[in-house]
């Protein structure tokens, strides 16, 4: 049987690096004057701009449900084809 690959850990994972991600992104924007909110805005529904505390609330909410959909999205199927037996 291959190795399994843990929910919870993919996850934290995912929402750490996207968290990380998101707070470099703003503070690049309000910092330098960059425009990574461009980006965030259609990807994340109610954060806006010009920041307010609500809108980068919402934005962590939704990066969090991203991280649940795409660790779902990666671990079961991986799970299940590694374990199958390989037919040699």
């Amino acid at each position: 049987m291959g190795l399994k690959l843990n929910l919870r850990a993919t996850v934290l994972t995912l929402l750490s690096a996207s968290v990380v991600s998101y707070v470099l992104c703003i503070a690049g924007d309000l910092l330098f004057g960059w425009t990574m909110y461009q980006a965030w805005m259609p990807l994340l529904p109610g954060f806006t701009w010009p920041l307010t505390a609500g809108g980068f609330l919402i934005g962590l909410l939704w990066l969090a449900a991203y991280s649940v959909y795409f660790g779902v999205l990666i671990v079961v199927p991986y799970n299940r084809l590694a374990g199958r037996e390989s037919v040699a």
